[in-house]
Formats: C-alpha cells, sequence, structure tokens
C-alpha cells in the first residue's frame, strides 16, 4: 500500500518525463527548481485533502501524480500550487471513479459496497454526506486554506456562492458533528 510520502520520491521522475515532453514549457534551470520545489510543498495537503473528499490513498496519489504532470504542460503560470493542483487532481479522480462505475461488473460492485477503513473519525464520514459542492468548498477552504475568492475562480463559482455554500456547511456539520454546541 502507497504510503504519503511515496508520491514525493518519484516526483522528480514523473517531472523530468513531463518537461521531455513536446507540450513543456521551455523554462530554465532556476525556475524548473523552484516548481519542483512548489509542487514538493504542496504534494501533502494536497494529498491529504483529496483524501478528506473521499479518495483512498492509492487514488489520491495517482490523481495527484497526474495533476503534476499536467502541472508542467502549463501555458500560463500557476500563482497557488495548492489550489491548482487540488483541483486538477479532484477532477481526474471524478473521472477514475466514473470509469470504474462504468466499467466494473454489477455483481462485483454489489459485493464491494462497505467502509475500507475501520474506525473512521466522524468528521471524515460527514464530509462524504455532504453534495461534492459543499464538500469541495470546505476542503478547498479549511484543508487547502484558499480564500473564497480563490475558490471562486478554481471552481468557476460566484465568489457570493462560495461565501453561502461555506457558511451552510459549516452550520450542517457543526449539527451534526456538535448537535448544535458551538
Amino acid at each position: 500500500m502507497p504510503t504519503r510520502t511515496d508520491g514525493v520520491g518519484s516526483l522528480h521522475r514523473w517531472m523530468d518525463a513531463a518537461l521531455a515532453g513536446d507540450q513543456a514549457l521551455p523554462i530554465d534551470a532556476a525556475a524548473r527548481e523552484e516548481w519542483v520545489a512548489r509542487c514538493e510543498a504542496a504534494y501533502p495537503v494536497v494529498y491529504r485533502a483529496l483524501i478528506a473528499i473521499g479518495a483512498s490513498e492509492s487514488d489520491a496519489a495517482d490523481a495527484l501524480q497526474d495533476a503534476f504532470v499536467d502541472a508542467l504542460k502549463q501555458r500560463t503560470p500557476v500563482v497557488r500550487a495548492e489550489g491548482w493542483l487540488f483541483v486538477v487532481a479532484q477532477r481526474r479522480w471524478r473521472r477514475s471513479r466514473w470509469r470504474q462505475r462504468i466499467f466494473h461488473p454489477l455483481e462485483l460492485v454489489r459485493g464491494a459496497v462497505r467502509s475500507d477503513r475501520e474506525g473512521e473519525i466522524d468528521l471524515l464520514v460527514e464530509l462524504r454526506r455532504l453534495t461534492e459542492r459543499q464538500r469541495t468548498v470546505i476542503v478547498a477552504r479549511y484543508v487547502l486554506g484558499l480564500s473564497q475568492r480563490e475558490i471562486a475562480e478554481l471552481l468557476g463559482i460566484a465568489p457570493g456562492t462560495v461565501a453561502a455554500t461555506a457558511h451552510q456547511t459549516t452550520a450542517l456539520l457543526r449539527e451534526r458533528l456538535l448537535g448544535g454546541m458551538k
């Protein structure tokens, strides 16, 4: 089973492979080193964010590696590596989940409906009960530390929608987890 640091060790190999491709940006050595450092720094927090929205450890690692490859093909500079990587990795993970659902035989799916993790903390259980938008906004805000404006830009929704979603979802989680106690 992969560990949280497995992805960082192979990150340089992925980046070298992506930079060797025709679509990679022509960057100097200093800019490449800075980008590698930013990606390595963002890896643990984005990895945890993907797990918080429901990805397994291996799915989170796979989606994040794919996001790094895509990041190296970007033609425009990325200001917040964590936010960009989170959105791209989340999309990759969702696409992968849909493919698994479509191509996985129904009889195997019926027998596999159970939790892979014993003793989960209540927050992860409650996060799974949220809608995809609620879960994404809460994780981007409180795990990644993105501002409401940044979340709105990354998700392509209005800042007011982000604010309302964050407020309503926080109140909902508070009610579910604490029974309304503040």
